[in-house]
C-alpha cells in the first residue's frame, strides 16, 4: 500500500516540476527579448543620426542580442540542469532507501501488520506470513484482526485498541495470536497508531511483533527451578514459605505443619551412594503422595526434610494423620540386594498457637522435629516451649564447643588400669575432659553426644590423639616403656574416610612403640559398612595397634562383632560390674562372658570397679584386668608421673 502511494507522489512531483521549469524559462526570455525591441532602437537612434552609421550598429546591435540571448538560455539551462540532477540523485537515494525499507520490512525477523479502524488488516510482511500461516491476500481480503485473536482475549484487545489510539508513543504489551493451524503463539507486541493519506481521516496503525515463545519457556523453566525440587518435583522452600505467608495474609483459619526429617538417611549415601539415595527420595515421596490427601500441601525443605501442610488444627486429627503416615512409611527398603529400615521424626506446630509469621512456625518446626530425634526418633512430636529453651542450650552448647576447642580448653586425664590379682600397674585410658571458664567442669556424656552429632567430634578426636601420642613418648623418654595407652576411637571417624585417613596420619607422625597402644571402639548399629571398617582395624593391627571392644554388652551385637573384627580386648561396661553382687539374669551373664572369653583367649578388662566385692568376683571368673574408683580415679599428668615413679621404686 504504501509503495504505491510514494510511486504516485514521485510521477505528480515529475510532471509539475517541469511544467513550471518550461514556464519559468520562457517567461523570462520573453521578457528580455521585449525589452530588448522596446528600447534599443530608440537609444540606438539617439545616439546615432547618422543613417549610414545607424544601419551599421543595428547589425552589430543583432548579434550582440544573439550572444547575449544565448548566454541567458546557457546560464538558465545549466542552473535548471544543476537542480535536475540534484533531483535525480535525491530520487535516487530516495529510490534506494525505499528499496532498503522494503527490504527491512521483507526481511526483519518481526511480524508488521499495517491496519485501520475497522480492525482490517491492510498489509503483513513475509516473516508474519511465516509466523501465522497466512498469506497477504487472505489476511487483507479476510476479517481482519478477529482471525487471529482467540475470542476469550477479543476485550482485552478493545481495551488496548483504546489505549493504542490515545498514546503518542509506541505501546508495548503480551498478545497471542492463533496461526492457521490453530496453534497460539505469545506475541510481545509494539503498535503506533500513523498519519492516514485517507479523505475519511481513518487512522492507519502499526503493530510490530516479536515471537517470545523461546522466551516463555525459559521464564517457565527459570518458574519450575525457583518454586519446585528438580529431583521429587516437589514445591520447595522457597514456594512452601510463599503458602505460609498466603495463608496468613489472608486469614485463613488456622493450619498444621508437619516437619519432617529422613531418620539415617545418610546411611544410605554412605553404604550405596548418592544415586541410590535420590531413588530412594524418590520413591519416599511417591509414598508420602499415595497416602497423603489431595488437599494437603506438601515440599521438600532441602536434603531429606519434608514438610506437609495440613488444614486441619486439631490435635487429635493431624496425630492421627501423621501416625497413619508414618505405619505407611515405616516399612523396609529393598535396594541392590540391600535393606533399609526406613522411618522418620516429625515436628508439629499448629498456626497461630505456636507462631504467627513463617519464620517462627518453621523454626520452631525445626525445633520440635529434633526434639522426636533426641527422644529415640521415629516419633511424632508437637512443638513446646521448653523444647526451644532445650534448642538454645544446644546451640550454646555447640558454640562452647567451638571455642573449647579453639581455646584449647580440653585435656586429658590418664585412669590407670591394673592386673587385679596383684594390683600391678599396666596400662591406662586417655579421658578427655573439658573446664570452661564461665560454666565449670562439663562431663563428657554431656558434650560428645552433641559434638558426635555436629561433626566436632572430629576435631576433639584428633586433639585426643595427638596430646596422647604425645604423653606417651614423654613416658618413653622417661622410661617407662611397658605401661600401654588405651585411646578411645568413635564410629564416627572410624567409618569415615577422610576423617580416618587423618587420624592414621597423625599416628604415622609419631614414633613410639606402638604394640603399647591399644585403640578402643564401641560397639554400634551404626556400622553399615563392615568390610571397610574390617580392613582399617586390620591396618592398625599390622602396626602392632590392639584393638579393643569398650562397653561390651551394652550394644546390640557383640558376639557379632568379637567373630567379624580383629578384637583382642573386650572391656565390659560398668553397668554388669554393678549386678555383681546381685543374683540373677546379670551375674549369670557375666560369668558366661567371662569363661567364653577366657576360652576364646581374649583379654577382658572390667570397668567401674567401686566394691571389693566386684573385684573378688571378677578375679575368681579369670578377669585379669580392671579400671574404676576402687583402684584409682583418673588422674592428671603430673599425678600420673609421681604414680609411676613409685611403681618403679
Amino acid at each position: 500500500m504504501f509503495k504505491n502511494m510514494a510511486q504516485k507522489k514521485n510521477k505528480e512531483f515529475d510532471k509539475k516540476n517541469m511544467s513550471k521549469d518550461a514556464y519559468k524559462i520562457s517567461l523570462i526570455y520573453a521578457f528580455f527579448g521585449g525589452m530588448w525591441i522596446l528600447f534599443s532602437d530608440t537609444i540606438l537612434g539617439y545616439l546615432l543620426p547618422n543613417m549610414e552609421k545607424y544601419k551599421y550598429f543595428q547589425t552589430i546591435k543583432g548579434w550582440f542580442y544573439v550572444l547575449v540571448t544565448t548566454l541567458l538560455v546557457y546560464i538558465l539551462i545549466k542552473r535548471r540542469a544543476k537542480l535536475w540532477n540534484a533531483l535525480i540523485f535525491l530520487e535516487s537515494e530516495l529510490s534506494y532507501q525505499k528499496k532498503l525499507n522494503e527490504n527491512i520490512i521483507a526481511e526483519a525477523p518481526s511480524i508488521i501488520i499495517t491496519w485501520d479502524d475497522d480492525g482490517r488488516i491492510l498489509s503483513i510482511n513475509p516473516f508474519g506470513e511465516k509466523i501465522t500461516g497466512y498469506s497477504q491476500d487472505e489476511l487483507v481480503d479476510g476479517p481482519g484482526w478477529p482471525i487471529l485473536i482467540s475470542k476469550e482475549q477479543d476485550s482485552k484487545f478493545q481495551e488496548i485498541y483504546q489505549d493504542i489510539k490515545k498514546s503518542d508513543n509506541a505501546l508495548n504489551y503480551d498478545g497471542a495470536i492463533i496461526t492457521k493451524s490453530g496453534k497460539a503463539i505469545d506475541i510481545l507486541w509494539s503498535s503506533k497508531i500513523l498519519d492516514s493519506e485517507s479523505d475519511k481521516g481513518d487512522n492507519i496503525y502499526v503493530s510490530i511483533g516479536t515471537n517470545i515463545e523461546e522466551r516463555k519457556r525459559y521464564e517457565e523453566k527459570i518458574r519450575l527451578m525457583a518454586y519446585y525440587d528438580p529431583l521429587t518435583g516437589l514445591p520447595n522452600r522457597f514456594m512452601f514459605e510463599q503458602e505460609i505467608a498466603r495463608r496468613i495474609k489472608e486469614e485463613d483459619s488456622a493450619f498444621t505443619i508437619a516437619y519432617m526429617d529422613i531418620d539415617n538417611f545418610k546411611n544410605i549415601n554412605d553404604s550405596l551412594g548418592h544415586q541410590a539415595g535420590d531413588v530412594f527420595l524418590r520413591y519416599f515421596v511417591e509414598s508420602i503422595i499415595k497416602k497423603v490427601e489431595d488437599k494437603t500441601f506438601v515440599a521438600r525443605l532441602g536434603g531429606d526434610e519434608f514438610a506437609i501442610l495440613f488444614n486441619s488444627s486439631c490435635h487429635e486429627d493431624i496425630m492421627e494423620e501423621v501416625g497413619k503416615l508414618l505405619s505407611y512409611i515405616n516399612r523396609i527398603w529393598t535396594y541392590q540386594n540391600r535393606q533399609f529400615y526406613i522411618s522418620m521424626s516429625v515436628g508439629v506446630v499448629i498456626y497461630p498457637e505456636h507462631g504467627k509469621d513463617t519464620s517462627d512456625l518453621l523454626k520452631n518446626a525445626d525445633i520440635a522435629m529434633y526434639g522426636a530425634k533426641r527422644e529415640g526418633k521415629n516419633r511424632v512430636l508437637f512443638y513446646k516451649d521448653d523444647l526451644r529453651e532445650e534448642n538454645t542450650k544446644l546451640a550454646n552448647m555447640i558454640n562452647y564447643i567451638q571455642e573449647g576447642i579453639e581455646q584449647e580448653q580440653f585435656y586429658l586425664e590418664y585412669q590407670p588400669q591394673y592386673r587385679l590379682s596383684n594390683k600391678e600397674l599396666t596400662g591406662m585410658e586417655a579421658l578427655l575432659r573439658w573446664q570452661h571458664p564461665k560454666e565449670g567442669y562439663i562431663s563428657p556424656a554431656e558434650f560428645i553426644p552433641i559434638a558426635e552429632r555436629t561433626g566436632q567430634i572430629y576435631r576433639l578426636e584428633r586433639l585426643v590423639l595427638k596430646k596422647a601420642l604425645e604423653q606417651k613418648m614423654l613416658w618413653e623418654k622417661q622410661g617407662f616403656t611397658d605401661i600401654e595407652l588405651a585411646i578411645n576411637l568413635s564410629t564416627k571417624t572410624l567409618t569415615s574416610n577422610i576423617n580416618f585417613s587423618e587420624w592414621e596420619q597423625i599416628l604415622d607422625s609419631y614414633s613410639v612403640d606402638y604394640s603399647k597402644i591399644v585403640i578402643e571402639i564401641t560397639e554400634t548399629a551404626d556400622i553399615l559398612n563392615v568390610d571397610s571398617v574390617i580392613t582399617r582395624l586390620s591396618n592398625l593391627k599390622k602396626k602392632g595397634i590392639k584393638i579393643a571392644l569398650d562397653d561390651f554388652g551394652t550394644g546390640y551385637a557383640s558376639l557379632n562383632y568379637l567373630t567379624k573384627f580383629p578384637i583382642d580386648i573386650i572391656k565390659l561396661d560398668k553397668s554388669f560390674i554393678n549386678a555383681i553382687t546381685k543374683e540373677g539374669v546379670d551375674t549369670l551373664l557375666i560369668k558366661n562372658v567371662l569363661r567364653l572369653a577366657y576360652e576364646l583367649k581374649f583379654n577382658v578388662i572390667a570397668e567401674g570397679i567401686e566394691t571389693k566385692e566386684q573385684m573378688q568376683y571378677l578375679i575368681n571368673y579369670h578377669c585379669d584386668l580392671g579400671q574404676g574408683y576402687l583402684l584409682s580415679k583418673p588422674l592428671s599428668e603430673d599425678k600420673l608421673l609421681r604414680l609411676l615413679e613409685n611403681e618403679n621404686t
